[in-house]
């Protein structure tokens, strides 16, 4: 009879958890999985797009790849975002279409690109010298205890040991000695460590604790992307814009679990289009961006999942091209962003742009769907 207690779960555990915390805002600069989006569905100029990376589809088809070493060997994959797109007019006729590619210069939220994270998953000291323990009183109980029932007790122990709330010094003195003897040999100096001054602490609050810093590191790591994007024109699919974008997000303090939390965003964008001075289909107008903002993240208490966003910002504009008539070289617009996590990680963003110079307010209604489409790997079934 052998015990069968493994430590080193699925990268996908991880993964998930990583998912599920980010905010709404950190989704929309770059997604794990799948994101289905209806931009501007208030506007004259909207779009369908959809958004993924490569082994998110590769993981799809195959979930066999949920494996730490797939997540790791494939890490460039994770880093890199695609996106199609369908633009519609004001009456959702067909207006031309758009794609971009994105590409993660550092992302600390994640399992297999941040080093703290990493650690925790890959090289947790603990964890492994729990995997040599685990092994060797699977030896211990094969080699020593030659009755039946006395391997299941023992095993019932070893079990209650490594993964329930039952701390070393509530086992009985002889299990207690058996351990003791076989972390000595083995050298297992953390597990020592817990043992002599943590002796009333089970692995599994210690691992509670971990998971604790694990998520809270999610909540507050740097995330920072360059793309490039395009659009085109309704019939012989002209680019009508090109756009060069790069889109940064970090925690700015570290909140206590279930607590709501900063984010700095900074997004700045130089975007090539069509100068209507000129004639034919041209990209000869150059337009810079830069947009600056603090991101609020109410949670909720028990989960930690993001429930409600609000984002202040402001954009800079200069135009390097000709101007039009009463057109300003320099523009300015205060922003706010109100996301609303409708069901599950179904998310309803409203866009408002004001122009103090003009007065003018813009609003933008987005409706944004972030999906993993592994529920069932989930649960430890093909997809």
């Amino acid at each position: 009879m052998q015990c069968c207690f493994a430590q080193l779960k699925p990268a996908t555990a991880i993964i998930f958890t990583a998912d599920s915390i980010q905010s709404g805002n950190t989704k929309d600069i770059l997604t794990n999985f799948f994101q289905l989006a209806f931009n501007n569905l208030s506007g004259p100029k909207k779009e369908l797009n959809f958004s993924s990376n490569p082994f998110a589809i590769m993981l799809k088809r195959n979930p066999a790849l949920s494996i730490d070493k797939s997540y790791s060997r494939y890490k460039p994959l994770r880093k890199l975002n695609f996106n199609l797109g369908i633009r519609l007019d004001s009456a959702f006729n067909f207006n031309g279409f758009s794609s971009g590619i994105k590409y993660s210069l550092i992302d600390e939220t994640d399992a297999t690109t941040s080093k703290f994270i990493s650690l925790k998953l890959h090289n947790d000291p603990l964890g492994l010298e729990r995997d040599i323990l685990t092994d060797a009183l699977n030896e211990y109980q094969a080699n020593h205890i030659p009755v039946q029932a006395d391997k299941i007790i023992f095993l019932t122990m070893v079990n209650k040991l490594l993964q329930e709330n039952v701390a070393f010094n509530k086992f009985d003195t002889g299990f207690q000695h058996i351990v003791k003897e076989i972390i000595k040999e083995k050298k297992l100096n953390k597990i020592i460590d817990v043992f002599d001054h943590k002796p009333g602490q089970s692995f599994s609050v210690i691992d509670s604790l971990n998971f604790v810093a694990l998520k809270n590191a999610i909540k507050k790591n740097l995330l920072w992307t360059i793309g490039i994007s395009d659009s085109t024109y309704k019939d012989k699919f002209q680019l009508s814009n090109v756009a060069i974008v790069s889109e940064l997000s970090k925690g700015i303090f570290d909140p206590e679990p279930g607590d709501n939390n900063l984010e700095i965003n900074v997004k700045a964008a130089y975007n090539f289009l069509k100068d209507t001075m000129q004639q034919g289909r041209n990209l000869k107008r150059e337009i810079f961006s830069i947009e600056p903002g603090i991101n609020w993240v109410i949670r909720e208490k028990t989960t930690d999942r993001p429930i409600f966003e609000l984002k202040f910002s402001g954009s800079y504009y200069h135009n390097f091209a000709s101007l039009y008539r009463k057109e300003k070289r320099d523009s300015l617009t205060i922003n706010g962003t109100l996301r609303i996590r409708v069901v599950d990680d179904v998310w309803i963003p409203l866009e408002v742009k004001y122009d103090p110079k003009t007065g003018n307010v813009f609003g933008f209604l987005n409706i944004k769907a972030n999906f993993t489409g592994l529920g069932r790997l989930l649960k430890g079934k093909s997809i």
